[in-house]
């Protein structure tokens, strides 16, 4: 009896460190997911600025104005998504530098509920 006791205890241990070891894994496949989402939106927000000329890329009220979240981008496809574009040097209401720095930020909520950020940096010339 002793020996079918012990036997089940290791059982145990055993049958919850791979349960917890299964866990850990999808969690980091959620993870991965979400950040592979959030590239894409990024890549494809980006392809979206280097189409627009850079005279109409940071001045208010176009698209991809200077700080302000790309609308088009809004919730995409992950929880609370939002992508901001900045300009780093630029001026508002200066003259567009040439060549334009452009940095692309995207903020999300996981599936767990903390916060994530991933940024896509590019140079546009005219």
């Amino acid at each position: 009896m002793v020996e079918m006791l012990i036997a089940t205890s290791v059982l145990l241990v055993a049958v919850i460190g791979a349960y917890s070891a299964q866990l850990a894994s999808m969690q980091a496949v959620r993870q991965t997911t979400d950040r592979s989402a959030a590239l894409t939106d990024l890549e494809a927000c980006l392809e979206q600025v280097m189409a627009t000329p850079a005279e109409q890329l940071p001045i208010p009220g176009s698209a991809f104005e200077h700080g302000q979240p790309v609308v088009a981008f809004d919730g995409l496809h992950l929880q609370e998504e939002q992508i901001v574009v900045t300009y780093p040097g630029y001026v508002p209401s200066g003259t567009v530098p040439d060549p334009l720095a452009i940095v692309l930020t995207a903020t999300w909520v996981d599936s767990s509920g903390r916060a994530g950020t991933q940024s896509l940096r590019s140079m546009k010339t005219r």
